[in-house]
């Protein structure tokens, strides 16, 4: 009896733990299935970082990354194979914690991440990588002519301007931008011309995952694709083995009850949702960054760089830019100044004592009708920047003069008999002083020349001679043409440089420029230009004088006369 009742409560008990077991296992059951709560589905979501990068390899070995191709024919931000890419390719990918195994609450450290692509780029055969590297050492080739170009533009503002000029900051930045990519530009040209070299080129997809936490960047491994998401472990080093799961996820349970396929689910709602972005029709010719106005049109201060090349930083009205800004154009000048309606109308600079003023004089600062004068070269100041445009000026305008040019000669018949005496009179009262030529289309350069060297002086420390070429339309015709023109005023140039050892200033009008001056890239080239221009704006051009206005005012010269401006500070 005995053994059979404790047969009878074994069994009873038996029952109630299996009852008890199978009724553990359903509350379980029920809350592994159930629904993660919103505020649980927060907690499960985690970014992961992502490093995306291209490898070509040579013959096997690795010899340059990028990290992606723009329209299948060039590469983006050439590096070495183990260098850093640009921290802008750093991107953040969604990503959730789930469970590990199907039946268990327990993820270790595993999480599933939105999938990408296969890369196209990883398919490409040997001939077509070779082509692909070809049509990007001719890119670059053009980027260094380019960037040499730029290069000099730069160097010439910052030697004719100071950090007081308005625009300067801008114009210094843009020069250490592009010292910097024109290193990378050249490191690429050397890695692009070492896989060329190549007998068998391939491309591979490199990424990699991370996760921040506390302990720095912890990489994940991954380990599967699975129903479109790439699964992964993290992988720490050993420096971060006490980050535990625990660690970066507050409650284990509740963060690993999600299946590989809900995952895809959230993964999917968490794709920021599709909206309208509203552009201006600037964004479809390039990229542009800064303030815009209620219609996205660009408007305030901004920064644009179109597919071309073309670079503008600075102040835009409703999509056109006006006020003041820098732009730099493949194969042409800077431009840095005044804006309006998206047309450059110059640099407008202020006139202060610092900047280095001068005077060009001929026989009318001696000559009024029969009246005859002298000129007080003891009291010499600039009063006036005359009236004839205006001007940004800064104070009362008393300024010293620098500089004086003379008028020595015209032609092959007239001499100024004022020369000899001012020269000697300037030099004497410590001017720096220089000789010109007022060119004639009547008779050959070779003998205007001969006829200048004869009555001018040269000395050392003299400014450079300057020929003064102002003829009209009719004159320019009555010559033969421009063609004609150009060639004797070669001959001039030519001759007193051989003769003086120094190379002539051409003087002449913007207008002659604008018209005239292309059609002889040679001399743009060459020589320096002094043009006059009475407008408010400075000559868009490379220039060491300006003559600014011709009726200044100076004490100690009777009358009006011509003030000009030394483009530059270091004179």
């Amino acid at each position: 009896m005995e053994i059979q009742r404790k047969k009878k409560y074994l069994g009873c008990s038996i029952a109630v733990i299996l009852v008890l077991l199978l009724a553990l296992i359903g509350a379980w059951l029920w809350w592994f299935y159930q629904p993660m709560s919103e505020e649980e589905l927060k907690e499960s979501d985690i970014s992961v970082i992502t490093e995306t990068r291209y490898v070509i390899s040579a013959d096997s070995v690795d010899i340059l990354a990028f990290t992606s191709l723009r329209g299948d024919t060039l590469l983006n931000d050439i590096v070495a194979p183990g260098k850093h890419l640009p921290s802008k390719e750093y991107d953040k990918a969604n990503a959730q914690w789930i469970r590990m195994h199907n039946l268990l609450p327990y993820c270790g450290g595993t999480m599933a991440v939105e999938a990408f692509d296969t890369a196209q780029a990883c398919k490409m055969s040997h001939a077509e990588i070779t082509a692909l590297l070809q049509r990007e050492a001719s890119h670059i080739a053009y980027l260094l002519t380019l960037a040499e170009k730029q290069k000099n533009d730069i160097d010439y503002f910052t030697r004719t301007h100071t950090v007081t000029d308005n625009g300067f900051d801008i114009v210094a930045h843009y020069g250490e931008v592009l010292a910097f990519a024109t290193d990378s530009v050249n490191e690429a040209a050397d890695l692009v011309d070492k896989a060329l070299s190549g007998k068998k080129l391939r491309i591979r997809l490199d990424r990699k995952y991370y996760i921040d936490s506390f302990k720095g960047k912890i990489e994940c491994k991954p380990v599967r694709s699975n129903n479109g998401t790439q699964i992964l472990e993290l992988s720490p080093t050993e420096a971060q083995e006490d980050v535990t799961v625990e660690t970066l996820t507050a409650s284990i349970f509740r963060h690993s009850r999600m299946s590989e396929k809900n995952a895809l689910v959230r993964l999917k709602d968490r794709l920021p949702k599709s909206k309208k972005v509203i552009l201006s029709p600037l964004d479809s010719t390039g990229t542009y960054s800064g303030a815009r106005d209620s219609v996205a049109m660009p408007h305030g201060y901004g920064r644009y760089v179109s597919k071309q090349g073309e670079f503008y930083e600075g102040e835009w009205v409703h999509g056109k830019r006006e006020g003041v800004g820098f732009a730099m154009y493949p194969g042409k000048n800077l431009k840095l100044g005044e804006w309006k309606n998206d047309k450059f109308l110059g640099e407008r600079i202020t006139y202060t004592p610092e900047r280095v003023y001068g005077i060009d004089i001929s026989r009318f600062q001696h000559e009024d009708g029969r009246k005859r004068y002298n000129i007080d070269w003891k009291n010499l100041r600039i009063t006036s920047l005359g009236k004839i445009s205006k001007k940004k000026i800064e104070g009362a305008v008393n300024y010293p003069i620098r500089f004086v040019y003379i008028k020595a000669t015209e032609g092959t018949t007239i001499k100024s008999k004022y020369f000899a005496s001012d020269y000697v009179a300037a030099k004497k009262h410590g001017y720096r002083v220089g000789a010109y030529h007022f060119f004639s289309i009547m008779t050959s350069g070779k003998d205007q020349a001969a006829f200048f060297l004869k009555h001018a002086r040269y000395a050392k420390g003299d400014l450079h001679p300057v020929l003064d070429v102002e003829p009209t339309d009719a004159q320019i015709k009555k010559a033969g043409g421009i063609d004609i023109v150009f060639k004797n005023v070669r001959q001039w140039l030519t001759a007193v440089e051989k003769r003086w050892g120094v190379k002539p200033i051409l003087y002449i009008s913007q207008s002659f420029v604008n018209k005239y001056l292309s059609k002889a890239p040679d001399l743009k080239k060459n020589y320096d230009v002094w043009i006059a221009r009475y407008g408010e704006y400075k000559p868009d051009v490379r220039l060491v004088y300006w003559q600014l206005c011709p009726d200044g005012r100076v004490s100690g010269i009777h009358g009006t006369v011509d003030i000009n401006v030394y483009n530059g500070f270091n004179f």
